[in-house]
């Protein structure tokens, strides 16, 4: 990777925790897209006015922890891949800067609104409790006993907040995937680009600015492309064009 985010990301203002909270989305329409990491000197040179970054202990480029739950035969991959609309995602979110940890719920309805949902827990406590099993059974359709670990994902995040919108950009690099987190295989230089809006706007000035670079949305799901690259058998045709896709892009994933 060539490019020095750290670097890049001083232009902006910093924000802190707190007030980035303010603008978290929950209920939110999302556009995603896909660049090499090489591009986003470009991209995030053009917006550095317009947006502050989540700064944690001068850090802006965050490492994030995830643990991806399913059904033992993948239903919400399978759900997700064949585009089935009003579908769920069980995932654990780890913040290892601020020890944060979260069981959270995805709902991506058929309107395009994806709404989140997550309490808070703990390392030490047992995964297997009462509260998670109220938790997935209120926001899901699935019990919690019926899900088990899938795959294992880690990646950097940076967390851009609009300075007068409710408007909020992600942009994860080195993403990888592991079975067991001790084995991880890499996605490759590529950077996933995430825009959370209240409403979706195909005119927002960030959106201007990708479709300026040729970049257009594309649907993208890091929890699919994982198990893809991990469990081989559970490839789907949508899947592996995805992939070729992906590799079209950034000519850098294997």
């Amino acid at each position: 990777m060539s490019v020095d985010l750290q670097q890049l990301l001083n232009h902006f203002e910093p924000i802190s925790l707190n007030d980035a909270d303010k603008a978290r989305l929950m209920n939110r329409v999302d556009s995603k897209f896909v660049v090499s990491v090489d591009k986003l000197e470009e991209i995030l040179s053009e917006i550095w006015s317009d947006y502050q970054v989540l700064s944690i202990d001068g850090v802006r480029n965050l490492p994030y922890r995830t643990k991806y739950l399913d059904t033992p035969d993948f239903a919400m991959f399978k759900a997700h891949v064949n585009g089935k609309l009003n579908r769920y995602k069980v995932r654990f979110r780890e913040y290892p800067l601020t020890g944060m940890r979260f069981l959270e719920s995805k709902f991506k309805l058929n309107r395009g609104r994806t709404i989140k949902k997550r309490i808070s827990r703990q390392e030490r406590i047992p995964e297997e409790n009462e509260v998670e099993d109220q938790f997935v059974s209120e926001q899901t359709p699935y019990n919690r006993e019926d899900l088990e670990t899938k795959l294992y994902n880690k990646f950097n995040r940076i967390s851009l907040i609009h300075k007068r919108v409710n408007e909020r950009i992600t942009i994860d690099t080195d993403i990888h995937f592991s079975l067991d987190k001790e084995e991880w295989k890499a996605l490759g230089d590529v950077s996933v680009i995430e825009l959370k809006q209240e409403q979706f706007s195909r005119h927002a000035g960030f959106t201007r600015i990708l479709r300026k670079h040729g970049i257009r949305p594309v649907g993208f799901s890091k929890y699919c492309i994982g198990v893809s690259m991990l469990y081989p058998d559970t490839k789907i045709n949508r899947m592996k064009q995805k992939i070729l896709l992906l590799n079209k892009l950034t000519k850098h994933l294997s």
